[in-house]
């Protein structure tokens, strides 16, 4: 069985190819951050209406520490944390659905989007999705309901295989 380079691990169960796009994901948000800035100035911004940009500019710092946080977390350990607890399915879970129109399809359970093989794009599942929070908690047999774009949408779980 010959092993693509993309899919050695790297170190922390972390495959090559994974690891690079986390790096290069961490590299983008810390020039975003850099380029967001904050002043001090801000920190005690209140909520008049005037100061809505200033407000703007800390919620969205925030959410890229958040970030930033997570995925050089991920990086050290390898593992997301708390998926299984936090979604109720663990990263790499298979799951077979059957659409409302007939159509099968098999999906992959991620948490990260960075973690996802180069290609499979299309058959992967974010646990944090409208479809991924709808799965998680149900088993083979039941129907979940879901928001698209589109509209709602009905899809029945044919099975759920975790992986090994």
């Amino acid at each position: 069985m010959s092993i693509s380079k993309g899919s050695q691990l790297a170190g922390n169960g972390l495959s090559e190819e994974a690891r690079g796009r986390l790096e290069e994901e961490l590299d983008v948000l810390r020039g975003q951050r850099g380029a967001l800035g904050t002043d001090r100035d801000e920190q005690g911004v209140g909520d008049r209406a005037d100061d809505a940009e200033a407000l703007q500019r800390l919620n969205d710092a925030a959410l890229l520490d958040e970030r930033i946080a997570e995925v050089t977390r991920l990086l050290a350990t390898g593992a997301p944390q708390d998926s299984v607890a936090d979604h109720g399915l663990p990263d790499g879970t298979a799951i077979t659905l059957r659409h409302g129109d007939g159509t099968v399809e098999t999906l992959r359970a991620v948490r990260f989007t960075a973690l996802v093989p180069e290609g499979e794009e299309d058959s992967s599942l974010t646990l944090d999705s409208p479809l991924g929070q709808a799965i998680a908690g149900h088993r083979a047999g039941d129907t979940v309901s879901y928001q698209t774009p589109a509209g709602p949408r009905r899809a029945e779980i044919v099975t759920i295989r975790p992986p090994a």
